[in-house]
C-alpha cells in the first residue's frame, strides 16, 4: 500500500527519493507482477515520472489523464477528485473543458470511491450500477470500464481514476474517430488492473503535492495581499481611491469574481460603493440584500450555494446574465468606542432621525461597511467555495481597513462634493449621477467589482 511505501521511503532516507520510489516500484513489479511485461514495465515508469514531476495541480491532473489513455490504450479517461469543502467528487475528463461536480455515493464511481475497491467491468449495460442516461444524453456508447480508488497515505479515498473502453491494438487511430467507438471497445485485462493498481498509488502522492503546492501559492498570495493593502492605505488617500484599492486587494486575498466595499450611510439608510468599472456611485437599502443582512446582524454570511439560499435573489441574474455561485460578506466595525462616545452617538443619532428602526449593533462597535465577494475561484481557475480560511484572512482585512474608511469624512456625506468626482474622474473617467440599486439586487452592487 501507499502507507508502507512511504514508511519504507522514511525508514531508508534515501538521498534521492524520486529514485528510490522508481526503484522500489520496480521491484515490486519484478517480484509480483509477473503479467507485466518488459515494454509494460518501461511504460509505466515512464508515465509515472512524468506524473510526480508535476505540481501544479491542474497541470498533475492532465498528466494523469493523458498517460492513463496512453498507458491502458483507451477512449476516455475520468479523474475524480474529492473535495472535502463541499463533500464532493470533482470529476476531470478527457472528454471535458472543464471539470463538474457529482456525488461521492453515486454510482459505480461512489461504489468504489467508499468501497475503497477495484472494479473492472466487461459490459456497463448489463451491470445495474451503470447510469444509461448520461450514453443516450452525449450519444456515446460506454462499453467496458475500470475504476481504482485512489489512497492517501492513512489509507483512506482521496479520489477514483477510470477508463473507459479499451481498444483493440489494430487499427486504434481509426475506430477512436468513430463516434460509436464503444461497439469496438474490448475488456479491460488484468495487466491494466496492475498497472492502474500501482499507478494510483503516484497518483495520490502528486495529488497531495499539487494540494500542498495550491496552499502555498494561497498563502503566499494573501500575505502579499494584505502587505499591499497596509502600503497602499499607509498613503493619504480619498475615500473613493480608498474603496477602489480596497476592493482591489480582497478580490486578490480571497481569489473570487468580483468583490464590493460597501459603506454605511446612517442619514439616508443606505449603503453605498463605488463602481470599479465605472467610477459610478451605487446605493441599496441599508437592510437590503445579502450585504444589507450582514450590515444589520453585524455577522459575517458565507454561502456556499447561493441558489439554494433562501436570501438570494435569482431575478438578478437572469437579468445581468452572470452566474452567482457562492458568497461571502463580512462586516467591517468600527474600533471600540467608550460608554460616554456610545452615549452620545446613540443620543445623537436618535435626535436627527426619531423614526429610525435599525437593529442596535453589538456593544462598543458599530458596522461602517461590507465587504462582499462572490464566486470564489480555486488556484487552477475553477468554481470553488470560501472556506474558514477565506472568512478568517478577510475578518482580519475588515480589522485594518474598517477604522482607516471610519475617520473618511465621506462617511457622513451624501453627495460627492467637486474634489471627490474629480478624484474618481482621474482614476476611472467621467462619472455618472449616483444610481439606485433594486432593494434586493446584490448581483448589481457586485458588478462593481
Amino acid at each position: 500500500s501507499i502507507q508502507e511505501v512511504v514508511q519504507s521511503l522514511i525508514a531508508a532516507k534515501p538521498e534521492k527519493p524520486r529514485e528510490w520510489l522508481l526503484a522500489h516500484l520496480e521491484r515490486e513489479l519484478s517480484n509480483e507482477s509477473h503479467d507485466l511485461s518488459e515494454s509494460d514495465l518501461h511504460r509505466l515508469f515512464a508515465a509515472t515520472r512524468k506524473i510526480t514531476s508535476e505540481i501544479v495541480p491542474r497541470d498533475a491532473i492532465d498528466s494523469v489523464i493523458r498517460e492513463t489513455l496512453v498507458l491502458l490504450n483507451c477512449d476516455r479517461v475520468s479523474l475524480y477528485v474529492f473535495d472535502k469543502k463541499v463533500q464532493m467528487l470533482r470529476l476531470y475528463a478527457s472528454s471535458l473543458a472543464t471539470a463538474v461536480r457529482m456525488s461521492p455515493w453515486q454510482g459505480i464511481v461512489g461504489n468504489v470511491f467508499t468501497s475503497k475497491t477495484m472494479m473492472n467491468i466487461p459490459d456497463c449495460y448489463i451491470d445495474p450500477d451503470f447510469d444509461k442516461s448520461a450514453d443516450q444524453q452525449s450519444n456515446y456508447l460506454t462499453r467496458s470500464l475500470i475504476a481504482v480508488p485512489i489512497l492517501d497515505f492513512e489509507g483512506q479515498p482521496i479520489g477514483v481514476l477510470q477508463a473507459v473502453n479499451k481498444m483493440p491494438l489494430r487499427d486504434a487511430a481509426e475506430q477512436k474517430a468513430d463516434s460509436q467507438v464503444g461497439a469496438r471497445a474490448v475488456p479491460f485485462e488484468r495487466t491494466d488492473e496492475l498497472i492502474l493498481a500501482y499507478l494510483t498509488q503516484h497518483v495520490g502522492i502528486a495529488l497531495r503535492n499539487a494540494e500542498v503546492y495550491r496552499e502555498a501559492i494561497a498563502t503566499s498570495e494573501r500575505s502579499t495581499g494584505l502587505l499591499n493593502t497596509i502600503q497602499s492605505l499607509s498613503q493619504d488617500l480619498g475615500t473613493q481611491s480608498m474603496l477602489l484599492t480596497i476592493t482591489m486587494h480582497a478580490n486578490k486575498i480571497v481569489s473570487c469574481e468580483r468583490a464590493t466595499v460597501f459603506l454605511v450611510d446612517d442619514t439616508n439608510h443606505q449603503l453605498w460603493s463605488v463602481s470599479t468599472d465605472t467610477g459610478q456611485e451605487i446605493r441599496i437599502p441599508k437592510t437590503a440584500g445579502i450585504a444589507g443582512q450582514c450590515c444589520s446582524e453585524g455577522k459575517v454570511i458565507n454561502i456556499a450555494d447561493a441558489y439554494a439560499d433562501d436570501r438570494f435573489n435569482v431575478e438578478v441574474d437572469k437579468k445581468t446574465g452572470f452566474k452567482t455561485h457562492s458568497i461571502l460578506a463580512v462586516p467591517m466595525l468600527e474600533e471600540d468606542r467608550t460608554d460616554s462616545e456610545m452615549h452620545l452617538a446613540s443620543g445623537e443619532e436618535a435626535r436627527s432621525n426619531p423614526a429610525s428602526k435599525d437593529p442596535p449593533q453589538a456593544e462598543g462597535k458599530r458596522v461602517i461597511g461590507v465587504i462582499q465577494m462572490i464566486n470564489k475561484m480555486s488556484y487552477d481557475g475553477q468554481l470553488d467555495i470560501f472556506d474558514s480560511s477565506d472568512v478568517q484572512v478577510m475578518e482580519m482585512f475588515a480589522t485594518f481597513v474598517g477604522p482607516k474608511l471610519a475617520v473618511s469624512s465621506m462617511l457622513s456625506r451624501t453627495n460627492f462634493d467637486v474634489d471627490e468626482r474629480k478624484e474618481g474622474e482621474l482614476a476611472l473617467g467621467p462619472m455618472k449621477e449616483p444610481a439606485v440599486a433594486h432593494a434586493h439586487s446584490h448581483k448589481r452592487t457586485s458588478t462593481a467589482a
